[in-house]
């Protein structure tokens, strides 16, 4: 009843911002409650210093207009093509305005799908003979549907208008190091890059995260509970990530620039502004202050 005669009284324009201000709250006190249960402490919202605490203070205290558009795996693109890195973008196959859209006898015999505003998720087809339309616009309707960012506080994704992509299926080169592609992940502060995250396995119980310098070599920053023995080959390509790093994440705060590398080449994967959702706990506390003293916060919105 509240909610109609809400909507009787308020025009379109102010509605949209009651809701948006509301699902805000809701999201911030979620967060807030996350951060508490993981770190034991509450988030310093007036003097924030580590990582974690700067990416929440972002999430709600800064103009997260631009995370919407770059966070978007399609969108995004056209970002990486106008820095002049069009050459590291996946082959793109197909674009699907919704589930329903969805057809996959137009496509190649392997591909991989996904939702441009999703975590993981994504659909690997090696042989599409095994799969029909049917199950396939279900399995992107549910995916549609899921909403993770109203319980990480990641509200910005929520501002991205869904769509899913079809791409050329990659494969591992490091098989022996990795079931899946490896992820090299850029940490970097207003353009410049300081630690990567390399991820095997990913999204599977075997996952192992490694953390490396620009030098590759393996810090010490990743607690013992969560650090391995594993040392992967520096990337053939290390140097071309970086290079594209600058670039992507030029007068950026603090962005996460993935990649993944076949045949020595450097292949571009998302754009990542909330790392962790702002709840990385594998981290030492040295590291996480260090990051965060990287991060420049605008002024507040």
């Amino acid at each position: 009843m509240v909610k109609k005669i809400i909507k009787k009284i308020l025009p379109d324009f102010l509605l949209q911002k009651v809701r948006y201000f509301y699902w805000r709250n809701r999201a911030k006190k979620l967060s807030e409650n996350i951060f508490f249960d993981v770190f034991k402490r509450p988030i310093d919202w007036e003097h924030p210093k580590d990582l974690n605490e700067k990416i929440h203070w972002l999430k709600f205290y800064s103009d997260t207009t631009l995370w919407s558009e770059l966070a978007d795996k399609y969108k995004v693109r056209e970002y990486v093509k106008n820095k002049g890195l069009g050459h590291m973008l996946n082959e793109l196959y197909a674009k699907f305005e919704k589930a329903e859209d969805i057809d996959i006898s137009a496509l190649p015999q392997s591909f991989i799908m996904k939702i441009n505003n999703g975590c993981g998720g994504a659909l690997v087809v090696n042989d599409k003979s095994l799969y029909n339309n049917k199950d396939v616009r279900k399995y992107f309707r549910k995916q549609a549907k899921e909403n993770f960012f109203v319980f990480t506080g990641e509200c910005h994704y929520g501002n991205i208008t869904p769509c899913i992509t079809a791409e050329k299926l990659l494969t591992e080169d490091l098989k022996e190091y990795s079931s899946r592609l490896i992820d090299y992940k850029f940490f970097c502060f207003d353009g410049k890059p300081e630690a990567i995250l390399v991820y095997l396995n990913a999204y599977t119980p075997e996952q192992i995260v490694l953390l490396y310098d620009l030098e590759w070599n393996k810090t010490n920053d990743i607690l013992p509970l969560y650090s391995s023995n594993i040392d992967v080959p520096r990337p053939k390509s290390l140097k071309e990530m970086i290079s594209a790093c600058k670039q992507l994440a030029q007068g950026i705060p603090h962005v996460r620039v993935d990649f993944y590398e076949i045949g020595g080449k450097p292949i571009f994967g998302e754009l990542t502004f909330t790392s962790g959702a702002g709840f990385m706990e594998r981290f030492t506390e040295e590291a996480l202050n260090r990051w965060g003293d990287l991060v420049t916060l605008p002024p507040r919105k």
